[in-house]
């Protein structure tokens, strides 16, 4: 294609794409300032500032690599399928519901939102935030239980299981002193089972895509 073509045809989508840029690099700035924190705060990488080595929260990275990856498939599956039936709206449903929980998830796990940002800046307990997240997911379980009893969901439960222990690991006397390396790691055999269900699951939807295309 020409490249004056395709300036023309991108031109749109890329003001949207740096306006948006523009607009979070504004609210950062202005964060700083108002508050006195170093700009470069909000733009290098943790272990440098703290200079400290690279491989600091190895685990939590992974971690958000495998949420980021779930909600993305979810996202990417959900505009793949069409509208034609009510099966494949509910398909399209279930899945953006999917994307938006799993991205909840990963946003949690990024800026420590029910350990650090809701009780100590928005003044919400950490209780009350773990209230609200529970009713979403049974909301979700309710709401969406046919297209969850028609997949493996034996791997969600699993999931579940995993990340719902990691939470009262620190609770458990341990013989070793490194009983935040238990909780975190069976937190991410968790977080590695939920990506595990919605490939799957993307990867039926999409192989059902291209048999009804064929």
């Amino acid at each position: 294609m020409n490249p004056f073509n395709q300036l023309k045809n991108i031109t749109p989508v890329l003001v949207v794409a740096y306006a948006a840029t523009t607009a979070i690099l504004s609210l950062v700035i202005y964060l700083g300032i108002e508050n006195g924190i170093e700009l470069d705060h909000f733009t290098q990488d943790p272990s440098t500032i703290m200079n400290a080595p690279f491989y600091l929260g190895f685990f939590s990275y992974v971690g958000i690599l495998f949420w980021c990856a779930a909600a993305a498939l979810c996202f990417f599956t959900r505009a793949m399928i069409g509208t034609n039936t009510r099966k494949k709206i509910n398909h399209r449903n279930f899945l953006l519901f999917s994307g938006l929980i799993t991205c909840l998830f990963l946003l949690d796990d990024l800026f420590l939102l029910h350990e650090e940002v809701f009780p100590k800046y928005l003044m919400i307990p950490e209780n009350i935030v773990y209230l609200i997240y529970v009713n979403a997911i049974i909301f979700y379980m309710v709401f969406f239980r046919n297209q969850l009893m028609d997949s493996e969901y034996v791997i969600l439960a699993i999931s579940f299981f995993l990340i719902g222990t990691s939470q009262f690991v620190d609770l458990i006397p341990m013989p070793i002193p490194e009983d935040s390396f238990l909780e975190d790691a069976v937190k991410l055999f968790g977080v590695v089972s939920w990506f595990t269900y919605y490939a799957r699951y993307c990867r039926k939807r999409t192989r059902e895509l291209i048999t009804s295309n064929l």
